[in-house]
């Protein structure tokens, strides 16, 4: 297994292999402070998220409150993100420490009597489990919206008309805004869209699926019929970023040959979906 090493003018190799031993094995260490007191001393320590380092400065965590009666044991947590640390409190007179908050690693636990006056080392029992194995909790957001089983006219022959969805038949992570008729997700990051119109036209019309986003075209999808008149649909789909706040979608639709968006909720809809 190979170590760091330095130049051995500046430090011994011993020293260095412990430096880097140190940087492993050290962080966010619980102990009791130099002159022992109601708090706790944690060391340095670090966070990995992603790309993202995040270095941590040795904190102090409490004071603690010991109980009037009996005993008590507290958690020390960190959070996820910053590494800021915090008490978790227990339940008195229960030897099963207080739950782990969601969003926070545990560091450290504390018994606590009575008579507790000062946070030794006696007390702690570290804990520290800085790597979590637990898969990351997705943000689902999946969409399917419809004109609810009702036509929709107004479309004159060869205008873009936006196709005012009214009904969804699921919303998870809230993301179709009804009144506006649009797609707004609050939640930044890749989604799939998919569109279809659905109309009657006579001989030679035309159906047209058009995806905006922020109201630009961005996907445009297009149906001829040929012969006799009937329903036709236009399918379109596309992948887009948005942003999570200001960024929405909107279907809109043209006819040829036609003036009313077939409303059966099977032929006209929009669906999209969070992918990463």
């Amino acid at each position: 297994m190979a170590v760091q090493t330095f130049n051995p003018t500046d430090l011994s190799q011993s020293a260095t292999n412990w430096a880097v031993a140190q940087r492993i094995v050290g962080p966010f260490a619980p102990h009791a402070q130099v002159t022992p007191n109601l708090t706790l001393a944690l060391d340095p320590g670090f966070l990995l998220s992603g790309t993202t380092l995040t270095e941590v400065n040795a904190q102090n965590v409490g004071p603690f409150a010991p109980p009037s009666s009996g005993f008590r044991i507290d958690r020390v947590v960190i959070d996820r993100s910053t590494g800021a640390a915090s008490i978790v409190t227990g339940a008195a007179n229960s030897l099963t420490p207080p739950a782990i908050p969601s969003g926070k690693l545990p560091v450290a636990r504390v018994m606590l009597q009575a008579t507790t006056d000062t946070i030794t080392n006696a007390v702690i029992v570290d804990e520290r489990a800085l790597f979590d194995l637990t898969p990351q909790t997705t943000n689902p957001v999946i969409m399917r919206a419809t004109l609810g089983g009702a036509d929709q006219s107004g479309f004159p022959s060869g205008t873009i008309v936006k196709v005012n969805l009214s009904t969804v038949d699921y919303n998870v992570g809230s993301g179709f805004d009804t009144t506006n008729r649009r797609f707004k997700p609050n939640i930044a990051g890749y989604y799939q869209i998919y569109a279809q119109n659905a109309a009657q036209v006579n001989s030679g019309g035309s159906v047209s699926a058009m995806i905006y986003k922020n109201g630009s075209l961005i996907a445009n999808g297009t149906n001829n019929q040929p012969v006799a008149s009937g329903v036709i649909t236009a399918p379109t789909s596309t992948i887009v970023y948005l942003n999570g706040s200001s960024d929405f979608i909107e279907l809109y639709g043209v006819l040829g040959g036609g003036t009313v968006m077939f409303g059966d909720v099977r032929y006209t809809f929009m669906t999209a979906s969070f992918i990463g």
